[in-house]
């Protein structure tokens, strides 16, 4: 089981739009992870992890990706991740089951075709709920099709997009443009411990097909929790803050 018990140090992050979602996620049990330099493990140059903000916690890089990554810097910088590459990170069993998850990407995409961004699976050989973006649009989904969800690239808005995945037990909802969509369904093979990824929706290669070229710039993620159509404060300020955030960064 994944806990997350630090708070994020005074002045690691500059802007009150940082601060504001740095306490949000805190407050919700999530984690942030910032493409920052200080945020990368390395090893003989090849970057092994990408650390949360609160530095607690590290998604490390998958097996397949074998020195692939790179932080780009630049305003805003970003953890970058190329067409057919292995580029992906993995927290790996986040909880001994998945009732419900919420992830978030920021991100960019040259040729609209980032692919794989976010996934939360069960193993190899059981389901994956994944956020995909390639034909034109943003779509949700898991590997058996359940339940699948899709926002045309031209009505989410210019980019750097904002995205957010959530797995609430009973269906999935995917939200960004400031547009939510919603389907209800039984996600199969779900009650077994979870791997989060990023970049990726498999730790093994031969996958490239998945893989598609964008910059990463935040990723958020909470374990067992729903905070899209959550009527609770907490869950609420979360969302504010992180659209909040993407509205600051653009």
């Amino acid at each position: 089981m994944l806990t997350i018990t630090e708070s994020l140090p005074d002045g690691a992050l500059l802007g009150g739009e940082g601060r504001a979602l740095a306490a949000a996620v805190a407050r919700t049990g999530g984690l942030w992870f910032a493409a920052t330099p200080d945020a990368v493990l390395s090893d003989g140059g090849a970057i092994t992890g990408w650390r949360d903000t609160t530095g607690s916690v590290t998604a490390a890089a998958t097996p397949a990706n074998t020195g692939n990554s790179r932080l780009e810097p630049g305003s805003p910088p970003a953890m970058i991740c190329e067409t057919g590459l292995p580029c992906g990170f993995v927290i790996s069993d986040f909880a001994p089951r998945v009732d419900c998850f919420t992830a978030a990407v920021i991100y960019t995409s040259p040729a609209n075709e980032a692919r794989t961004l976010l996934a939360v699976r069960t193993g190899a050989s059981r389901n994956a709920i994944y956020l995909n973006e390639a034909n034109g649009s943003l779509q949700a989904t898991d590997r058996d099709g359940s339940f699948p969800l899709h926002l045309p690239l031209a009505a989410i808005g210019p980019q750097p997009r904002l995205a957010i995945l959530c797995f609430t037990g009973q269906g999935i909802m995917l939200r960004a443009g400031a547009q939510t969509v919603a389907a209800s369904g039984h996600a199969p093979d779900m009650d077994h411990p979870g791997q989060f990824l990023i970049g990726c929706r498999s730790t093994r290669s031969g996958l490239a097909k998945t893989l598609g070229t964008s910059r990463l710039h935040h990723v958020l993620f909470w374990p067992n929790r729903a905070i899209l159509g959550s009527e609770d404060a907490p869950d609420l300020a979360a969302v504010a803050a992180i659209e909040r955030h993407h509205r600051w960064m653009c």
